[in-house]
């Protein structure tokens, strides 16, 4: 097993004992132990269990930046493109987030220190699609970063409620996709192209 594989190895194993024992209840013996490595090994790797944490969430914030980015390069017209961005990034966050049940707290405290560079990168790929959008005359925004800028911050604001169900509840997931396009489409200007049916 290469050195790539068993760091993966081990956070995997560390991420799902701390999904659902909590991190307190959890040592780094416990980690060597369920991983079948020596302490040695381990320590190798990761010097405490929060180190351990902390890569277990960049894991989870890389799956979100890839998916969210192949969003983004794909050759779907840009107002199809920014919604579908925004579901693939709320229905992931969501799913990493159930997934992780005990950590629910420590991830929201954490991942704001982890996902600095992924936000820049978020805000730079809305404005990617916002400038696409423009040219193409799908979009009419006066200003694509504060456009991209203020996307993203609605997004995050959005987060939790969307993952416990606050924001669709009484609605479908369908009526609340088909919302969401109306109010950032209109704030984005959309001029709907005609259909040549």
């Amino acid at each position: 097993m290469s050195t790539i594989e068993t760091r993966e190895q081990i956070i995997n194993v560390a991420r799902r004992l701390f999904s659902k024992q909590g991190i307190g209840n959890i040592t780094m013996n416990d980690v060597a132990k369920a991983a079948n490595k020596s302490r040695r090994t381990l320590y190798t790797y990761f010097q405490s269990k929060e180190q351990l944490l902390e890569a277990s969430i960049e894991m989870e914030v890389k799956k979100i930046s890839t998916a969210v980015t192949k969003v983004a390069m794909s050759n779907l017209p840009a107002d199809k493109k920014i919604i579908k961005l925004v579901f693939v990034r709320l229905q992931m966050t969501r799913n990493i987030v159930r997934r992780n049940g005990c950590l629910h707290s420590d991830y929201i405290l954490i991942v704001e220190h982890i996902r600095k560079t992924f936000d820049a990168k978020e805000i730079a790929l809305f404005r990617h699609i916002i400038t696409e959008g423009n040219q193409k005359g799908l979009f009419n925004s006066e200003s694509p970063d504060l456009a991209a800028r203020f996307l993203h911050f609605c997004l995050k604001g959005i987060e939790m409620p969307f993952i416990n169900g606050i924001i669709n509840r009484n609605n479908d997931d369908k009526f609340v996709y088909h919302f969401t396009e109306k109010i950032i489409l209109g704030a984005l200007g959309h001029k709907p192209t005609t259909s040549t049916l």
